[in-house]
């Protein structure tokens, strides 16, 4: 499964996957828990979508970003 997040503000997007944000976030967080900042313009305001990814299907290319403890 993937976790969509795009800036309200500038709409920049970025793709992570979903055990990986567990893994550093706590596996009993929800996604609207999960508070991003948008690398572009310093803002919190983000939209988070979670969605299984159809691999069957040719897709463009998709930049899986990791996410770090801070």
């Amino acid at each position: 499964m993937l976790v969509r997040v795009a800036c309200r503000r500038c709409k920049k997007v970025g793709f992570f996957v979903a055990s990986d944000l567990a893994t550093v976030n706590g596996h009993d967080r929800t996604f609207k828990s999960l508070k991003f900042r948008c690398k572009e313009c310093n803002v919190v305001d983000c939209e988070v979508m979670p969605f299984e990814d159809d691999r069957d299907r040719v897709h463009t290319k998709r930049v899986i970003w990791r996410p770090v403890q801070m």
